[in-house]
């Protein structure tokens, strides 16, 4: 947005074998070689032992989203490898 600092946001779905679990994504420590290349850790929780849910294929949102000046030209997700292009959006 014109007149705010510049903010990356990282945002997916994961799918999930039933409902219940959760997702997160960190940055990765420590970052790779390559400073256009912003690698994160996708964490997922699965759901509590004997916690009640629906037997159904979920995709689950994560958002990472950070204000930062830095020009990433990709973000790699680990442990899955996978890489997307960064977008400029204005």
């Amino acid at each position: 947005m014109p007149g705010s600092e510049p903010t990356l946001h990282v945002k997916g779905d994961v799918t999930c074998p039933t409902t219940g679990y959760c997702a997160r994504l960190t940055p990765h420590q420590p970052q790779g070689i390559n400073p256009a290349i912003y690698l994160f850790d996708l964490t997922v929780t699965p759901p509590a032992p004997g916690q009640i849910v629906g037997q159904m294929v979920t995709d689950v949102l994560v958002h990472f989203q950070e204000v930062t000046r830095n020009h990433y030209e990709k973000v790699t997700i680990l442990p899955e490898n996978i890489t997307v292009e960064v977008r400029l959006v204005s």
